[in-house]
């Protein structure tokens, strides 16, 4: 079954009928420059989206947002692949009771790249996981943020939010957990990891929880790491190149994430993207 998107004033719109469990993965591609889209997966329904941004022009700006009825169960994965000079995305979406949320983010293209994620979970037991890949080459500038909002009691998921920043790359990578006076028995962690192939490169990892309501469980954790001299002569006495190590170390490091991608052609897709960005091709 596939599912159409239609455009109602100027927006797209996906709608996941109540009740319908789509087996197969649904799959768009995003190539102009303004996209302002919105995905409804309606009561008790189930569905996999797959969304490529790679549009042409100097300027990219999309707008995604998800609403997730109760009891539904809904996987987007969107991969950002855009050559363009500046890319802007803003994601956002509202989770009702029982209903789950996955968002597999895949971070790639653009040179100065502002991503925001803010998940709200206004229904009792919603569970939000959000997983994003990264990869800055170049001079390339990321700024890249996700936040879950627990309204409802009893919420849960998780952020994993794990790059890498090559050359002279700039990145950004801010991830919060906020917790409101409703959100008792949330339970909930945020994890971020970079790698550093390169003393040039910047990272600003910035972990944050703001917590209102007690009986709550929440913690956070940020970690960069650098690929030494002493790892790449590890690999060179076994014969092993400096280029190649570095793409092992690239591919190895962001594998447990395109693990948790349940569909095995998306997330053969996605390390197919991240090799082509390591080798840089175009």
């Amino acid at each position: 079954m596939e599912l159409d998107i239609t455009d109602i004033d100027g927006k797209k719109h996906l709608v996941i009928p109540q009740n319908q469990t789509i087996d197969a993965v649904q799959e768009y591609s995003v190539q102009d420059a303004t996209t302002d889209l919105q995905i409804h997966a309606e009561a008790r329904s189930s569905a996999t989206v797959s969304i490529v941004i790679d549009p042409d022009d100097d300027v990219c700006k999309c707008s995604l947002h998800i609403v997730v009825d109760a009891g539904a169960k809904l996987t987007v994965l969107l991969l950002q692949v855009a050559k363009s000079k500046s890319v802007s995305i803003s994601q956002s979406s509202q989770i009702a009771d029982g209903a789950h949320l996955r968002l597999h983010n895949i971070t790639l293209g653009g040179e100065d790249v502002s991503h925001d994620i803010e998940s709200h979970l206004l229904g009792q037991h919603a569970v939000s996981d959000i997983d994003w890949i990264f990869y800055a080459r170049n001079k390339e500038k990321q700024k890249l943020s996700a936040t879950n909002v627990f309204e409802g009691r009893a919420g849960g998921g998780e952020i994993n939010m794990r790059g890498v920043a090559q050359d002279s790359a700039h990145v950004v990578c801010n991830g919060m957990i906020n917790i409101g006076e409703g959100g008792g028995e949330t339970d909930t962690y945020l994890t971020e990891e970079v790698l550093m192939l390169d003393k040039t490169a910047k990272v600003d990892a910035i972990p944050g929880l703001e917590i209102k309501t007690n009986d709550v469980k929440a913690s956070h954790s940020a970690t960069v790491a650098k690929v030494t001299e002493a790892d790449l002569f590890y690999f060179a006495a076994r014969g092993i190149p400096t280029d190649q190590a570095r793409q092992m170390y690239v591919l190895g490091f962001l594998e447990d994430l395109t693990k948790r991608i349940a569909a095995p052609d998306l997330s053969k897709k996605v390390l197919q993207e991240v090799e082509k960005k390591y080798m840089f091709i175009v």
